[in-house]
């Protein structure tokens, strides 16, 4: 049907299905990196319960990163200095003074001249208007398409994110021109589904679906053997996160606190249990000397469930 996208309940189904089908069905096109990608045009896919973003793979052992770089887009900030402990591939993009110039943080969080932010302006919205469908957020401006000479500079993958409330539900729509399906797609779906949550949490509309689409969905050459051990593990159990039930800005600062490795203290003591677990996923809380002492200070059994499925023993 021309408005179903294939649907999907977990991120691991998810995975699986577009990994095969690139495998399968993928072209394979000359990439401005001078290496050819297997790709596949017009992608379109929807988890239809957002709260399972995490995998139980054993190959996919990606939540920390998952953690801190959603932290990152909530510090409003775009220093390569806190998310390169976690993500270091972000020190070959295009930055300026230590800055990522197309990090999302700012963009989505961040406010110019005393308006709004971004991400204000779509719960304004969507509390006066529920049935609005300006409730937009812009990542790719086009300032940021100059051209670059350069490989590994180009500008936001992510086009911008489109909250809609349906059937008294709070859905998103994510528009990319182009996803690395290997280590982008399970990042962004992570991270765009928080920011989803944490709209409907703040909007009081219980979540709905989350629809990720990509003109170029493709994957390197140098990660189809993970790929093809990826989908020799068959299908995993789902593991659904708990609900947020706090999202005010004291909490959310305190969070991307957590993840900065230039903070050694930090008062934790006001947040919920769902946030003090979600720190625990930091560099600051998760050392190799303690991991096993780690696990044991989750509060929510799910949590913890991700924790020890999916971070490197």
């Amino acid at each position: 049907m021309l408005n179903k996208p294939s649907s999907f309940f977990s991120l691991d189904d998810l995975l699986f299905a577009t990994y095969k089908t690139l495998l399968n069905e993928g072209t394979l096109i000359n990439s401005k990196r001078d290496i050819d990608i297997l790709e596949i045009t017009q992608y379109a896919a929807t988890l239809t319960n957002p709260r399972v973003r995490t995998s139980r793979s054993l190959d996919r052992k990606l939540v920390r990163s998952k953690f801190a770089e959603f932290a990152w887009y909530l510090s409003k900030d775009s220093n390569i200095d806190y998310i390169k402990p976690y993500i270091s591939v972000y020190d070959k993009e295009e930055k300026q003074n230590d800055k990522i110039l197309g990090a999302y943080g700012p963009k989505i969080f961040g406010s110019k001249c005393n308006q709004k932010s971004q991400f204000e302006r779509v719960i304004e919205q969507i509390i006066k208007r529920r049935a609005t469908k300006q409730a937009f957020l812009v990542i790719s401006e086009s300032k940021e398409y100059k051209f670059r000479q350069q490989k590994f500079k180009s500008p936001p993958c992510t086009i911008g994110l489109h909250f809609y409330v349906r059937k008294k539900k709070l859905n998103l729509s994510v528009y990319m021109r182009s996803n690395d399906a290997y280590y982008g797609l399970p990042h962004d779906i992570f991270c765009f589904t928080m920011l989803q949550e944490l709209v409907s949490c703040r909007t009081n509309i219980p979540l709905g679906d989350y629809t990720h689409y990509s003109t170029s969905m493709h994957i390197y050459p140098r990660h189809i053997k993970n790929i093809k051990d990826y989908l020799s593990e068959g299908k995993h159990e789902p593991i659904e996160m708990p609900n947020i039930t706090k999202c005010d800005t004291e909490t959310l600062n305190l969070v991307s606190k957590a993840f900065n490795k230039t903070l050694s203290s930090l008062e934790a003591e006001s947040l919920d249990s769902y946030w003090k677990d979600y720190i625990l996923f930091s560099n600051n809380c998760c050392k190799k000397e303690n991991i096993g002492t780690w696990e044991e200070k989750f509060i929510n059994e799910e949590m913890r469930s991700i924790a020890a499925n999916s971070i490197s023993k």
